[in-house]
C-alpha cells in the first residue's frame, strides 16, 4: 500500500491476562539466560547468553503476533494453547543452565512444542487473511521440525540445526511486507505497545528481585548501600524508557500503521526490542554482580556487561526513533552520548570499587536523563517558534 494511505485500522485492546501469565513465565527465562553473565564474564557467556535468548525471543515474537490478529476473543482453544506454550517455555528455562549440553533434547523440544502450537491458528485462518498453505508450514512447521530433530543429534550438529531453525523464522518475519494490506488493516498498534511496554516492565522488575536476591545472599552494609544505588540506576533507566521511548512509540507505530509501512513497523516490534531487552538484561546483569562484589573492584566482565547493557539500550532506541522516522539530527546529540559515553565505566571500574561504580552509573544516567530533558525542551521551543511563524 502506498504512503500516506488511509484505512481503517482496528485500536484499543488490551493485553489480556493471559498473554501476562505467558509473559511472567518468558521473564523468568530471561533471568535464567541473564544470570549465566553475573560474574566475570567472557566473550564466550555473552554468545551463548545470546544463542539461548534469540529462540525465545522469537517464540515470544510468535506468540504476541498470532493474539494480535487473532486473540481479540480468548476461545478455550487460544487458552489451551497458550497454556501449552507456557509450559514450553517454563521447561526451556530450567534448561537454561545445561541448554548446550545434557539437558540439549529439553530445550529443544520445548522450542518444538512452541512452534507447533502457534502453527494451528495461522493454518485455521489462512483462508481468511489469503496465505498460503505453505507459508505456517515453513515458518512453524519446518523451525519445529528442525528442533525436533536437533533432541537427538549430537554437537556440533545440533548448534547448526538451532541456527537455520531461527534464520528460517527471522527470514519469514522479514518478508511481512508480502502481505502489507492485510495486516496494515489487521494489526493492533495499542496491543503490540503494551505487549512490548509490559514485558519491558516485568524485565525490569526481574532486575530489582535479581537484586534483593543478591543482597540476600551478601548481606552487609556495603552490599545494602550498592543494592539502594543499583535500584536508582534500574529505576532511572526505566524512567528513561517510559518518559521519552514510550510516547515517542504510540505516535511512531501509529504513523507506521497509516503510511503502510509494515516493513518498519515490524522492525520496531519485533528486532528492536530484542536488542533493547537484551541490553536491560546485561545491565542488570552486571549491576547485581556489583551487590556481590562490594567493598572490592567489580570484575572487567561486569564493568562491560553494564557499559555494554547501556550503550545496547541506545541502540535500540536511537534505531527506532529513525525507524519512526525522525531525523538523525534530533537524535545523534542524545544518540551519540548514550553508546558512547558508557564505556568509561570499563575502565573505572579497575580502580574503583564496585559501589563506586554504581554510584558512576547513577550519575551517568541522570546526566542523560538531563540531556534528554534540554533535547525535549528546545524541540517544543522550536515547534512553537514554527507555528508562530517565528
Amino acid at each position: 500500500m502506498s504512503e500516506g494511505s488511509e484505512v481503517d485500522m482496528p485500536g484499543g485492546r488490551r493485553v489480556h491476562w493471559l498473554e501476562l501469565f505467558f509473559d511472567l513465565v518468558m521473564v523468568g527465562y530471561i533471568g535464567q539466560v541473564a544470570h549465566l553473565m553475573h560474574g566475570d564474564p567472557g566473550w564466550a557467556q555473552a554468545l551463548v547468553f545470546f544463542v539461548l535468548f534469540a529462540p525465545a525471543w522469537w517464540a515470544w515474537v510468535n506468540m504476541t503476533l498470532t493474539l494480535n490478529l487473532f486473540g481479540a476473543r480468548i476461545t478455550p482453544r487460544l487458552w489451551a494453547a497458550v497454556t501449552v506454550a507456557t509450559i514450553a517455555i517454563g521447561v526451556m528455562a530450567a534448561a537454561v543452565p545445561e541448554a548446550l549440553t545434557e539437558r540439549a533434547w529439553a530445550f529443544a523440544v520445548g522450542n518444538a512444542v512452541i512452534r507447533l502450537v502457534w502453527m494451528l491458528p495461522w493454518l485455521a485462518k489462512r483462508r481468511t487473511i489469503g496465505m498460503p498453505l505453505w507459508r505456517p508450514i515453513l515458518f512453524s512447521g519446518l523451525p519445529a521440525a528442525l528442533w525436533l530433530v536437533s533432541a537427538v543429534v549430537p554437537p556440533p550438529a545440533l548448534y547448526v540445526l538451532w541456527a537455520i531453525a531461527i534464520a528460517v523464522e527471522v527470514a519469514l518475519i522479514a518478508s511481512l511486507g508480502g502481505q502489507a494490506t492485510w495486516l496494515q488493516r489487521s494489526l493492533d498498534v495499542d496491543h503490540l505497545l503494551e505487549r512490548v511496554s509490559l514485558l519491558v516492565v516485568i524485565v525490569f522488575g526481574e532486575s530489582i528481585l535479581a537484586t534483593i536476591a543478591e543482597l540476600d545472599a551478601h548481606w552487609t552494609l556495603a552490599s545494602g548501600v550498592t543494592a539502594v544505588l543499583v535500584f536508582l540506576a534500574i529505576a532511572m533507566l526505566a524512567w528513561v524508557f517510559f518518559r521519552y521511548a514510550s510516547g515517542s512509540a504510540e505516535v511512531g507505530l501509529r504513523r507506521l500503521q497509516s503510511a503502510g509501512r509494515i516493513g518498519a513497523l515490524r522492525d520496531a516490534v519485533m528486532y528492536l526490542p530484542f536488542i533493547l531487552i537484551s541490553g536491560i538484561a546485561l545491565f542488570a546483569s552486571g549491576l547485581v554482580t556489583a551487590v556481590a562484589e562490594a567493598g572490592h573492584t567489580l570484575a572487567p566482565g561486569a564493568a562491560v556487561c553494564i557499559a555494554g547493557g547501556i550503550a545496547l539500550y541506545y541502540v535500540a532506541s536511537v534505531a527506532e526513533s529513525l525507524r519512526y522516522g525522525v531525523p538523525w539530527r534530533d537524535v545523534m546529540t542524545w544518540g551519540t552520548a548514550g553508546v558512547a559515553l558508557p564505556w568509561a565505566i570499563v575502565p573505572l571500574a579497575s580502580v574503583l570499587h564496585a559501589e563506586a561504580v554504581v554510584a558512576v552509573v547513577v550519575l551517568l544516567i541522570a546526566g542523560m536523563i538531563g540531556l534528554a530533558e534540554v533535547h525535549r525542551s528546545r524541540m517544543r521551543t522550536e515547534q512553537a517558534n514554527a507555528a508562530s511563524g517565528g
